[in-house]
Parts: C-alpha cells; structure tokens; sequence
C-alpha cells in the first residue's frame, strides 16, 4: 500500500530476546514471525494472517550493553536525506545516519528537539504496516511531552507537515490534548502533556484490539505487566498501556 507523506507507516520493537518477543506478541495478538536471518542481524517481521504489522530488532549493540526495549514509529517520507537535514536544521538530531535495508526501504532514526526519537523511512518495494486501523494492527501514536504538546508539535509540523490541534472533546485550556493528521478528519495520532513518572518525551505506539481488559489479562499471563488498568476515554474507546515480557510499554484501545 502506499504512505502519505507523513503518515505513520511501520513500527519496530527493540529487545534483548528476540524469540522471546515473538513468543510474547504471537500469544497475544497472533502475530506470526519471519526471521531475515544472521545477515541482518536477526531482525524478524511481524505479521498477521499474512499481512505485515511491525518488526523486532535486537536491543544488543556491537559493545555488548543493552538498549531499551521500546516501541518505535516510522513516518514516511519522500526523501530520508532531505528530512533528515530539515529535522536537524529545525533542532533536531540524528539517532542513526540515512542507509538501505534488505534492498526494499531507506531509513534513518531522529531525535526531536526534546529528545524523543522517531523513525523516517521511504518504503520502495516494503509493504509497511498493511492494515493500519484493524483489530491487532496499530491504530494510534502517542506523544508524551515535557511541555505544552502544541510547541512539542512544531517540529514534527515543519519537518513533516503535520497539523495539530485540540481535540474535539478537549475543554482544558493549559496544555489542551492535540489532535493530529495531515488533513482535517483523518486523525492518526495525538499528544498530552507527560504526568509525574511518565516516560516523556516519547512516542508511543496503540494496538487496536477487540477487547481492552482481556489482552491486558492475557499479557499478564504471557510475562508481561499492566502499567495502566484499561479505562473509558472519550472517542468512545477503552485504552489501557501494557509492557511486553522485556519491558517495552504500547497502548491497547478497544473502540466502541
């Protein structure tokens, strides 16, 4: 399928186990595992009923420490240099330089201006993530700021053309929730000012699931833990936020 520029279009989660991982993701969303094999470091793609999802990649660097296990969105772009360059020039930096993967896309990973790192890729013949918006498919992302999220927006608005603004149920008026897409009525994601122990900033990634409080129960059961019990939001949705068995923290959201 083909990615508006901008739009989210792949996720990667990083761990120090991979099998682990798709062990923990195949039981709870039914997510089937390909690795690509030593050459590539064993990255694995997700996929669901044949339909690409996400992939793994290992969280060991080459000098033996660990990275975080996290969950990290890529937005596509028309070209990676060009954004890279205008993120960088708009006070951003570089996490890891433009290069080709597997012949198929061409990637790089940013940091905004706070901090929080974000994926840019140009997909060639890589299919992305098929099935945005269905049951176990990503459906959201989620910005945690460290200040009113409409500043924290401006970067990604000027390096990606995104738009921004309060939330149709939003009524606070100090740092009101912001809703974002390209055009009006076709949302993908939203920020919110980071609370007291939050991870911030950050992007997080949303599944969408059938049922909010069963894949919560059911994560438990797999190794994994609830970091916030599923409750009603506006929309109307159930959400709740979970970590995988290594520690990686996604949203689940049920929509009414």
């Amino acid at each position: 399928m083909a990615f508006t520029p901008g739009t989210p279009c792949w996720f990667d989660v990083t761990t120090p186990d991979i099998g682990a991982t798709a062990e923990f993701y195949r039981g709870l969303f039914g997510w089937t595992a390909q690795d690509m094999g030593a050459e590539a470091g064993h990255y694995t793609r997700l996929s669901r009923e044949g339909a690409q999802v996400a992939g793994i990649v290992t969280a060991l660097a080459d000098d033996g420490s660990v990275k975080p296990a996290i969950w990290l969105p890529y937005f596509a772009v028309e070209e990676v240099a060009a954004t890279t360059a205008a993120a960088v020039a708009d006070g951003g930096a570089v996490f890891l330089e433009p290069r080709e993967a597997f012949g198929e896309l061409e990637f790089a990973i940013l940091t905004d201006p706070d901090g929080a790192p974000y994926g840019i890729t140009r997909l060639h013949t890589a299919s992305g993530t098929e099935r945005w918006g269905q049951y176990d498919n990503p459906c959201w992302i989620e910005y945690g700021a460290v200040r009113a999220p409409a500043e924290a927006l401006a970067h990604y608005g000027r390096v990606l053309g995104w738009k921004y603004g309060n939330a149709a149920w939003e009524t606070a008026t100090e740092n009101p929730y912001q809703a974002i897409s390209l055009d009006a009525g076709h949302e993908f994601g939203g920020a919110h000012r980071a609370t007291a122990g939050e991870p911030a900033p950050f992007w997080g990634t949303t599944i969408r699931v059938a049922d909010a409080d069963k894949v919560a129960a059911r994560a438990i059961e797999l190794g994994g833990s609830v970091i916030q019990e599923p409750r009603d939001l506006p929309g109307p949705s159930r959400v709740g936020v979970i970590a995988d068995q290594a520690g990686a923290v996604f949203g689940i959201m049920a929509v009414g």
